[in-house]
């Protein structure tokens, strides 16, 4: 019996941690894809059209939250289940299928009552429907599914043939500031290529056919898909009402130095948030399968890697921040250093808080609470933004970002003092701050090591690692191990 617990428990480690490594890649070809294509795009479309396309895409963002309530992170929580159970599964998918397809056209109501009404969109009417196309893709690509069944091998290989066939597309289409156009059709093509995939897939892998039905059990799903729906809602306002606002209150321009602040920060923090996607599901299964001992020395395993990485992460953007401008976008976006090393810092904050959130609350059930907290945050957010946006322009939305972060941060310490018992090694927190007083010190004499600004970087990311695998030298064996746990 005990011998039969133990191989479930490897096995179950063992398929954690492939997950993670699975979805660490496809993240890593998020920031990969943007590394070949950012410092193209930026410098042939320039600050204007790239802060033009940028701002319609804020818009969109809203109308693909109206679409999406909260189905994602509800069915995947349910699903996870019943996957076991083939026919009440079924049941289940049509039911959230056609939920989506109710809230789907109330997005596309939404869009075109704001195209028709609304004046500050003169002459964003085509970009707006070229990238509101994903709406319609995403809801009947049903991608909640293969998270059910936790199929991130899928998951990664599609994602990276879908977007690898959208760069090469947009190498070949977008040459001037007249294509910006293109640039937003082949921004939205791997989106739909990967969705009519998913289609084919679910149906021959899973035998699954999520199809149209009446009998939607609406008193029983509607209430904590609106509660979690709610949380999207500020979610995406605080992500997104800095270029909203930004484009309101200041200009094109604007939106596009803080554009390309924020592609940093965001493609980082998916990096680091690789792992959070995939101990969901497991840890919603943990919470009734395992006991609190086991399940919260789970949970510091995560928080102690997510340590490990963020801390130097931050330090690294924050001291390289003008390097890294220049680099990828070219002289015209210098301005934007600023703004980028007040991400920098909310990095930290932003990936503690999407744990306590997304990996601990979410697990829990506890969307009531997920839902004050990003409310709270996104109001912080709004009203500061509105106050400081039109005095201090990108900087003013970055700064209000990291205080959103911040805000979430602490409510989610406090929403889940009494759920678990999180244990943060001293040795993690050591070895972390090393490795960011590294990164700052290696950075640091970067004046001193060339004026080429790869140069600089590679330099400086070089001797920052070697220093680091000194400093893990230095660490026991069995802290290494617990360290790198997760991570395996």
């Amino acid at each position: 019996m005990r011998a039969n617990q133990f191989s479930d428990n490897m096995s179950s480690q063992s398929s954690l941690r492939k997950n993670a490594v699975l979805n660490t890649i496809k993240q890593i070809c998020t920031i990969i894809y943007p590394i070949i294509t950012f410092p193209y795009i930026s410098r042939v479309l320039g600050k204007y059209y790239y802060g033009k396309v940028n701002f319609s895409n804020s818009i969109v963002s809203y109308i693909l939250m109206i679409a999406a309530l909260g189905i994602t992170n509800y069915s995947i929580r349910e699903g996870s289940r019943i996957k076991d159970d083939r026919k009440e599964l079924q049941k289940f998918c049509n039911q959230i299928f056609s939920i989506n397809i109710c809230s789907m056209i109330v997005a596309y109501i939404v869009l075109f009552l704001l195209i028709c009404f609304w004046k500050r969109l003169d002459g964003y009417t085509l970009l707006l429907l070229i990238q509101a196309s994903t709406v319609l893709f995403n809801t009947i690509g049903t991608d909640w599914i293969n998270s059910i069944f936790e199929d991130y091998e899928f998951i990664t290989i599609r994602y990276i043939i879908c977007q690898g066939i959208a760069v090469v597309l947009m190498l070949l289409l977008v040459h001037s500031k007249s294509d910006y156009l293109l640039y937003a059709v082949t921004c939205s093509i791997g989106t739909i290529l990967a969705n009519i995939m998913n289609v084919t897939y679910i149906r021959k892998h899973y035998d699954l056919h999520p199809r149209l039905t009446l009998h939607m059990d609406l008193h029983r799903n509607m209430k904590p898909i609106f509660m979690l729906f709610g949380s999207a809602i500020a979610t995406t306002i605080y992500v997104n009402s800095d270029i909203t606002i930004l484009g309101l209150l200041k200009n094109e321009s604007e939106v596009g130095l803080y554009t390309v602040s924020s592609k940093f920060y965001t493609m980082l923090k998916q990096m680091l948030n690789a792992s959070l996607t995939v101990a969901v599901p497991r840890i919603s299964h943990e919470r009734d399968s395992v006991k609190p001992q086991t399940l919260n020395r789970h949970l510091s395993q995560i928080i102690g890697s997510l340590i490990i990485f963020s801390f130097p992460i931050s330090a690294g953007l924050f001291s390289l921040s003008r390097n890294i401008i220049v680099l990828f976008s070219g002289v015209e976006y210098e301005m934007a250093f600023t703004s980028l090393q007040i991400l920098s810092i909310s990095i930290i904050f932003a990936t503690m808080a999407s744990f306590f959130i997304n990996v601990i609350m979410i697990s829990f059930g506890m969307e009531t609470q997920v839902l004050f907290a990003t409310m709270f945050s996104a109001l912080i957010n709004i009203v500061l933004n509105f106050v400081l946006i039109p005095a201090f322009g990108q900087n003013a939305a970055a700064f209000t970002t990291l205080l959103s972060e911040i805000s979430i941060f602490c409510l989610g310490i406090f929403y889940t003092r009494k759920k678990v018992k999180i244990s943060i090694r001293r040795n993690v927190v050591i070895a972390a701050t090393e490795f960011a007083a590294v990164m700052v010190i290696c950075a640091g004499i970067r004046h001193f090591l060339s004026s080429n600004n790869l140069l600089t970087i590679f330099l400086c990311v070089i001797l920052c690692a070697a220093a680091c695998l000194g400093i893990l030298f230095c660490l026991d064996k069995d802290d290494i191990k617990k360290l790198i746990h997760f991570r395996k």
